[in-house]
């Protein structure tokens, strides 16, 4: 019994962030390669960048104040407010469902993003 504390212990480190399993590069085929969004396009196909106090996506960028992360049967839940813009800074509630490996993000409830996979290391 004793090893299998131990084990647990050394598995999840002291210093773990909770909501570490979001955060990194997530989108779909189109949005990992950076394609353009239209075939004669300059504009591209941008991924979402997540990180402990950002969220990135192209040219919009969002400082994120978060929620609780918890467990969940396939993945993990949580939730931010987003703060977004420069100029005309808006305001959103975000939720994140981690599922099987997938991301979705639901803005204000009525706009979703995803399923969202991670994108590969460049």
């Amino acid at each position: 019994m004793r090893a299998l504390a131990l084990i647990a212990f050394l598995a999840v480190p002291a210093t773990a962030d909770e909501r570490e399993a979001f955060y990194g590069t997530w989108g779909t085929a189109k949005q990992c390669s950076r394609v353009p969004l239209k075939p004669t396009g300059t504009v591209l196909a941008e991924p979402f960048e997540i990180g402990p106090e950002w969220l990135r996506h192209g040219k919009i960028w969002c400082r994120l104040t978060w929620y609780p992360a918890e467990a969940r049967e396939n993945g993990a839940f949580t939730a931010a407010q987003a703060q977004c813009g420069e100029d005309a800074v808006r305001g959103y509630f975000l939720r994140m469902e981690l599922s099987e490996g997938r991301l979705q993000l639901r803005w204000n409830f009525l706009i979703s993003s995803g399923p969202l996979d991670r994108c590969p290391s460049s």
